[in-house]
Parts: C-alpha cells; structure tokens; sequence
C-alpha cells in the first residue's frame, strides 16, 4: 500500500511546535497564492480590455458565466484525479496547463490582435483547470494534517482563507494601476510568471500518492459512483452538511454579490467611489474572518456552526430593516456596509467549521472526490442565486428581498442544529 504522504512520521517529532509550521505547508500555501493571484490578475486585464474593445461589460460577463457549466461538469473529475494521483503531481501539471494556456492566448493576440472568442476559450479553459485544481488543494490538507485532529485543519483552513482573501483584493487594487500604466499584454506576461512560479513552487510539496480503496482498476464513474453512495447511505450527515453549504451559497451570493451592489449604485444612487470604498471593506471583512478563525480555531466545534448561521441571519435582518424603515441615506450605506461585513465574517467562520468537519469524515481514498462534489454543488447554487436575486430585486423593495432572505436563514437553522449534533 502507497504511503499517504512522505513525511507522516515528522508531526509525531517533539521538534515539532507547531504542526502547521512544516515547509511543505508553506510551499502549498505560497503555491496557491501565487496561482490564485495570477489567476484574478488576467480576469481583471481581460475584463478591462474587453470593455474597451467592444464597451460592453455584458460581453465579458457572458464568458465567466459561460465558463461556470464546463466548470461545474469537470470539477467532479479533478476530485477523482486528486484521490488517484500524487496530488503535487496535478497541482504542478494544473499551473503548467494554465500559464501555457496564458502563453498560446498571448502569441494569438500579439499576431491577430484584440479576438473575443480567444479570450473566451481561454477563460473557459482556466476556470477548468481551477475548478479541477480546488478539490486537490482541499484533499491535500486533509493528508497533511488528518492526524493532528480538527482543530489543526480548521487553523490550516484560515491561513489557506487568509491567501484567498488576499490574493482576491490585491488584484482589486493593482489592476487598475497596472492595466492603465502597461496595458493587458503586459499583464499577461505577469500572468504567465505567475502560473509558471506557482509550478515550480509546487514541485518541491513532499506529498505522497493517496492510499486508495479498490484495486487501483476501478473508472472515473466507479469512482464517483463510490462517493455518491457514501455520502447517500454511509454518511448521509455529511451529504447534508453539503447541501446546507450549497443553500447557503445561494442566499450569500445572490444577497452580496447582487443586491449588496444594486442597493447602493441603483437604490442609494451613490457613485462608483463610495460603491468601492464599500466593496473594500468588505473584502477586508473577509480577511478579517479568516484571521480572527485562525486565532480561535479551537473554539469552532461544530455545535458553534448554528450560531455562525444565526449570527448570519441577523445580519440581514438589520438591513431589511434599515432599507424598510425612514432613514437617510447615509445611514443606510454605513448600515448595509457594516451588516455586509458582518455577513462576510459569519460566513467565513462557519465556513471554518463546516468544510473540516466534511473533509475530516472521509476516508483518505475519498476527500477529492467528496470535496469536488460539494464544490460543484455549490457552484450550482451560485448562478441560480444570482438569477433569483437579480430577479426578485427588479420586482420587489429591496427591504422586501432582504426580509426574505432573513426569514430563509431563520428556517435553516433547525436543520442546522439537527446536522450539527450528528457529527
């Protein structure tokens, strides 16, 4: 039987303080950080360059959402690679692909010019290629520090929130620097230095091939046909805990990423500066969640998921109330802005404790699979959030969609408490 990691007997070492303090934690977290950077980087170039091509932003958010079906299709998939190969092995091949990928698009536009359908292909192809390299990096902890309990996992979740959150608003802020200063081929060049440094920085992970429960001749479908009968006869709690994360991504993302913005350009009327000073902080918010997770790892059990989710719906409720009752503007902003951040705190801690508990309940041979299943489930519930919200704001007062939105948390949280006490 292949051993699940090449340093399994170091955590055991006395030299060893802390167990997240090991290089190959390190170079995992510097690995991803670097990719997701790179990543988020060209997202910002090319949606700006098609802007200014073709002065549509419907264009470009026609490809990302174009992008999510492939996505949601293959992702099941790099859950299956993740539990059969040397998960350094696909990290490093993922980032090789993308900055290739990057490479073949830049040569494209540096002979033809500006294309759009170039730019889809390869924005189709690089959300592929994340959507595959997520699972492994999340089956990847688990082997790293299965050993070490929960508590490390959820500390190791929080820095891996921290890089995210991170390499999420730099971008934000540099881009448009960038982009003014360079231009979008430029910055693909950093793209391709990034995904190709990420590689590098990955081929040092000391990781060994996953132990396997079969034979080693089982198909991809047998495979995923064994996670689906995990989850639905084995382990139906966890199947649960996905599908509670999966409504909950419906809520936030149609909530956060649709309302918050309409309320505050189209409801308030404020401009685009006020709209990004509030954005930032909310993004800030998110990082927030993930340092103060970090430092209180040990006190997220899982019976303080309900709370989490409590805290989350009461959130809302201070903006329906605020944008159903008179008040001024003004404090209408600071009050939705606040409660945003507030939102994104709750939800980064109960994501603290939800996605542990789901990686920490199964078997080594079977975290990518189960985890690629709970990310495309997830991801189902992201545009379907959209299309509800959008459309529920267009007929409905804003206090009315949040009143409701409220009202949905509040029902979760029985079923919340019920799936808690099961693990």
């Amino acid at each position: 039987m292949t051993n699940t990691s090449e340093y399994t007997t170091q955590p055991q070492s006395s030299q060893v303080v802390d167990p997240l303090r090991i290089r190959d934690f390190y170079l995992l977290v510097a690995g991803l950080g670097i990719s997701l950077f790179a990543n988020l980087m060209l997202r910002f170039a090319m949606s700006m360059w098609v802007l200014d091509e073709t002065g549509s932003a419907a264009a470009f958010a026609s490809i990302l959402t174009a992008s999510i079906l492939p996505t949601i299709l293959l992702s099941p998939l790099g859950g299956v690679v993740a539990d059969r190969t040397n998960r350094r092995t696909v990290m490093v091949a993922l980032d090789t692909l993308s900055a290739a990928t990057v490479l073949v698009c830049a040569t494209i536009f540096s002979v033809i010019g500006f294309n759009l359908a170039a730019i889809a292909v390869m924005q189709v192809v690089l959300a592929v290629l994340d959507a595959m390299e997520t699972p492994t990096v999340q089956a990847a902890l688990p082997q790293m520090f299965r050993s070490h309990g929960e508590d490390v996992m959820r500390r190791a979740m929080s820095v891996v929130n921290v890089v995210n959150q991170t390499s999420t608003l730099v971008p934000a802020v540099l881009g448009g620097v960038l982009y003014a200063a360079v231009g979008a081929m430029p910055m693909m060049g950093i793209t391709i230095t990034g995904f190709g440094t990420a590689a590098v920085v990955e081929c040092f992970i000391r990781l060994g091939a996953p132990e396997r429960g079969d034979d080693g001749r089982t198909s991809a479908l047998d495979d995923l046909a064994r996670a689906g009968r995990f989850l639905t006869r084995e382990r139906p709690h966890v199947l649960y805990l996905v599908l509670l994360c999966a409504a909950l991504n419906f809520l936030v993302t149609g909530y956060a990423e649709v309302g918050f913005p309409y309320m505050v350009r189209t409801v308030l009327g404020f401009g685009s500066t006020a709209y990004g000073l509030a954005y930032g902080l909310v993004g800030a918010s998110g990082l927030l969640g993930a340092l103060v997770g970090g430092r209180a790892a040990k006190s997220l059990s899982k019976r303080r998921f309900p709370t989490a989710i409590a805290a989350f719906s009461l959130t809302i409720l201070s903006q329906a109330l605020v944008m159903a009752l008179p008040a001024g503007d003004g404090v209408r902003l600071a009050t939705l802005t606040a409660s945003t951040c507030g939102t994104m705190v709750a939800i980064t801690l109960a994501n603290l404790i939800a996605v542990p508990a789901i990686q920490m309940s199964c078997p080594e041979d079977m975290t990518g699979k189960v985890m690629s299943l709970a990310l495309s489930t997830s991801m189902c519930a992201q545009p379907l959030g959209q299309i509800a919200y959008g459309w529920a704001y267009s007929i409905y007062p804003a206090g009315a969609v949040l009143a409701m939105t409220f009202m949905l948390a509040a029902a979760m949280l029985p079923l919340v408490a019920h799936v808690a006490r099961r693990f």
